[in-house]
């Protein structure tokens, strides 16, 4: 049997080389580490955006879909809420789908309410009947089946039939395009006459609800009142975007994960002005 010795030349690695291969290795692993974080992080903040971008084109589309099918009639006026804080509104829609227990109205529509509860912005929808075609002597104004509508707008439905459309809503905001002697100007409070409004516009500040269950209600709060109150003549969106791009900096003790989410949006809704029940 032949014997093979290693040659003299041959030694394995020195320590010196051996520390230089791992000092290499762990600036890999750390620029490995750094970049599949960012990563990480890039894919979660996108995602938390993708399901805001969801949760507020919901609202809008349940919105528009609200006032553009609103009842147009002397007694059928818009319930509107202006306080310090989040708005509500109520009003009575076409919108079908919603049964009158009990009442055989040949006319019947829909009372919608919008608020927000719990960090989340929620409707509320509940059958409402008109009376016959004899009852309603005329197409702008006339007696009702179930009620007489207040003369400030209807009441909002009951507390059990508010449902939640867009979970994470800090705030909502109401503004009003208003018809001022022939001209249109932008007012934070509706006028006393409804007829002069031509257009709602809801502005609503909200946050992934996924990172906002982080969040304790103070925080919460903490971040909602940051976006103050409309303003007559300037519509709430750019300064309060410009809000949201500095939360970071407003609040440095809340998780800055969840204050990079924040985004806000805003719909113009026209109203219409005459569309006879059917």
């Amino acid at each position: 049997m032949t014997l093979v010795k290693r040659a003299a030349g041959t030694a394995g690695f020195t320590l010196l080389e051996l520390i230089v291969v791992m000092a290499v290795l762990s600036i890999f692993l750390m620029i490995t580490a750094v970049v599949s974080r960012d990563a990480i992080d890039m894919h979660g903040a996108t995602l938390s955006r993708l399901r805001t971008e969801r949760d507020a084109a919901v609202l809008m589309r349940q919105l528009e879909s609200d006032i553009a099918q609103r009842v147009v009639r002397l007694d059928a006026c818009l319930k509107l809420e202006k306080q310090t804080g989040n708005d509500r509104f109520t009003l009575l829609t076409q919108r079908q789908g919603y049964a009158v227990h009990g009442n055989t109205a040949d006319r019947r529509v829909s009372l919608a309410s919008y608020r927000i509860e719990h960090h989340s912005l929620e409707r509320a929808a509940s059958g409402y009947g008109f009376g016959s075609q004899a009852q309603r002597p005329a197409e702008a104004e006339g007696t009702l089946a179930l009620a007489r509508i207040p003369a400030d707008g209807p009441l909002e439905p009951a507390a059990n039939a508010f449902q939640v459309i867009a979970p994470g809503v800090l705030r909502l905001e109401l503004s009003f395009v208003v018809r001022e002697a022939d001209k249109s100007v932008l007012r934070a409070v509706p006028p006393a006459d409804q007829q002069q409004i031509q257009a709602l516009i809801v502005t609503v500040a909200i946050v992934d609800a996924e990172r906002s269950r982080k969040l304790t209600d103070d925080q919460f709060e903490s971040i909602a009142a940051q976006f103050p109150d409309a303003a007559d003549d300037v519509a709430p969106l750019v300064k309060w975007r410009d809000i949201a791009a500095n939360l970071t900096r407003r609040l440095p003790r809340l998780p800055r994960g969840v204050l990079q989410q924040v985004r806000v949006y805003q719909g113009v809704f026209t109203l219409p002005t005459s569309k006879p029940l059917p």
